[in-house]
């Protein structure tokens, strides 16, 4: 993927036009998509996530897109775009705005169900369930193991979360990395 000299991806536009529906930095935005797809269109996983922000069969058919659309760069980000939004409602008992985006963020990597299971855990042994790092994100890891998966608070089973955990560390470095290049 060509990456216009003085420019982030080549879908800047795009990230500015539409992470204000969000009330994100579009750079935030920008960096989620790189780790998604790194800015290739035509992605498509073994999942069959697609386009830009790799969103799951159903949910982009939720969110308005079919098979000719979902590979179209702008209506592909939209509907990221309106999933997140349907996240940041989903998690909005996390009052810190910092802290709800990396909730989102773990969300967006790998669906609601094992993040809300995370939250119960922490909240069940004591932990603050609306923090991430060293609290949720613990549980999360948990989700590994007999004794916390088959722990009557936990809705969704077992779950690897170390992709996702080191997805959301990814992702918040590179827009550290993207808020620097000005």
């Amino acid at each position: 993927v060509k990456i216009p000299k003085g420019a982030i991806s080549p879908y800047d536009h795009l990230f500015k036009k539409y992470a204000p529906l969000i009330n994100w930095d579009w750079r935030l935005l920008a960096a989620l998509v790189f780790h998604e797809s790194r800015y290739d269109a035509s992605e498509e996983s073994w999942a069959g996530a697609a386009g830009l922000m790799q969103l799951m069969p159903r949910t982009a058919v939720n969110f308005g897109l079919d098979k000719d659309t979902k590979f179209n760069p702008e209506m592909n980000v939209e509907a990221g775009v309106q999933y997140i939004k349907s996240l940041n409602l989903a998690f909005r008992k996390v009052e810190n705005n910092e802290e709800r985006i990396k909730f989102i963020l773990a969300a967006y990597n790998s669906g609601p169900a094992h993040i809300l299971d995370a939250m119960a855990l922490a909240k069940k042994y004591g932990k603050n369930s609306h923090v991430w790092f060293n609290q949720v994100e613990y549980f999360l890891l948990k989700k590994s193991e007999p004794e916390f998966y088959n722990d009557p608070v936990v809705n969704y089973g077992y779950f690897r979360g170390k992709e996702t955990v080191k997805y959301v560390q990814s992702t918040l470095d590179t827009y550290e990395k993207y808020l620097k290049r000005k």
